[in-house]
């Protein structure tokens, strides 16, 4: 696919891939949703069918991805086959009991905090990389970047504890009462930090050392967690904005992760991966395909599995399908924490 005039004449360096990508890595994305999440907010009745349309599209084939790191080639198999084969049944484990103990609010509280810290975790590291390809922003302190980068989102989560919802994904929720007075505070820190950020970079572009990735992603970012944490009311609508971007963005991260590391072509060991790995818009919508084509029945099954259980053992209180499907999501938090952290290979972003 060729690039439009006005790409071809952005700067090159700082891209994790080229304008075009990056480009729609980060505003694309951000579009998108911005919205599904803005349909439910001005129709919140139309707020389950794009929850529908996320979870089938983006959410399934986000945790196929995962596995693609993490079993894609033989030698991925043998590192990581513990995390894969002993780590789901140990997970499941922990949140039956949990949900026995704090029941289904418990649950879901869980996965509120968790999938805050994994998401904004998630973006961190992707602000890493574009550090990387700028050849490492020395005049920008990884430190306070990494400050500034979580501000936003602390703030949001604070202005959602002041705010106290009882209710998310249309069940009950707890969160921990925190003052209007320390949500404020967060919120002036954070203003003071983003203002550094912006002067930093209009001395920076003003020396001729912008690092435009870097720069237009940390604005995506917080962009993403101002609407739906602060601007975005209802916090399901807010969590959708949020989850659309992470999923929609790491499986075009990982999509990336494997294009670099088959970039000398088809390895005969991992055939199916590194063919669909390869160059091209057409392969990278196979990807897409493949991934979605595993997901959707897997799910399906996972579903019909929790039904199942649920009417031979008469259990109401924790429905099997959100412990299966909760599992399988604590699961990839983990596993992506570990894998990406000790990653080696030089096809690293």
């Amino acid at each position: 696919m060729k690039m439009a005039p006005f790409l071809r004449q952005l700067p090159t360096t700082g891209w994790l891939k080229d304008p075009l990508f990056d480009l729609f890595f980060i505003f694309g994305i951000v579009l998108l949703g911005s919205v599904m999440s803005g349909i439910t907010v001005i129709w919140p009745a139309l707020f389950v069918t794009m929850l529908t349309v996320h979870t089938w599209l983006f959410g399934y084939d986000h945790l196929v991805a995962t596995y693609t790191n993490l079993l894609g080639t033989p030698i991925d198999r043998v590192r990581n086959w513990r995390m894969a084969v002993l780590l789901p049944p140990l997970v499941f484990v922990c949140l039956y009991g949990m949900g026995r103990t704090y029941g289904l609010t418990g649950l879901y509280t869980l996965y509120f905090f968790g999938q805050f810290f994994h998401t904004v975790r998630q973006s961190w590291g992707i602000t890493q990389q574009y550090r990387h390809r700028a050849v490492g922003l020395s005049w920008d302190p990884v430190w306070l970047s990494e400050i500034t980068l979580w501000s936003v989102p602390l703030w949001g989560l604070l202005h959602r504890c002041t705010q106290q919802p009882t209710e998310f994904l249309y069940q009950q929720l707890w969160l921990p009462s925190i003052s209007v007075e320390v949500t404020v505070c967060a919120c002036l820190c954070s203003t003071l930090l983003w203002l550094y950020f912006g002067y930093t970079r209009i001395a920076a572009y003003r020396r001729g050392q912008l690092a435009l990735g870097h720069t237009l992603y940390m604005l995506s970012h917080v962009g993403i967690y101002l609407g739906g944490y602060i601007l975005i009311e209802d916090i399901s609508s807010g969590w959708l904005l949020v989850n659309v971007w992470h999923n929609v963005q790491y499986l075009m991260f990982v999509w990336l992760f494997n294009r670099r590391r088959f970039a000398s072509g088809v390895d005969p060991n991992t055939r199916a991966l590194s063919w669909l790995s390869q160059p091209g818009f057409r392969r990278a919508a196979l990807y897409y395909l493949t991934c979605l084509l595993i997901a959707t029945p897997a799910y399906a099954l996972v579903l019909r599995l929790g039904e199942r259980i649920d009417r031979f053992y008469a259990q109401s209180v924790i429905p099997t399908a959100i412990l299966l499907s909760l599992s399988l999501t604590v699961h990839h938090y983990i596993v992506d924490a570990f894998i990406w952290k000790r990653r080696k290979h030089p096809a690293v972003l």
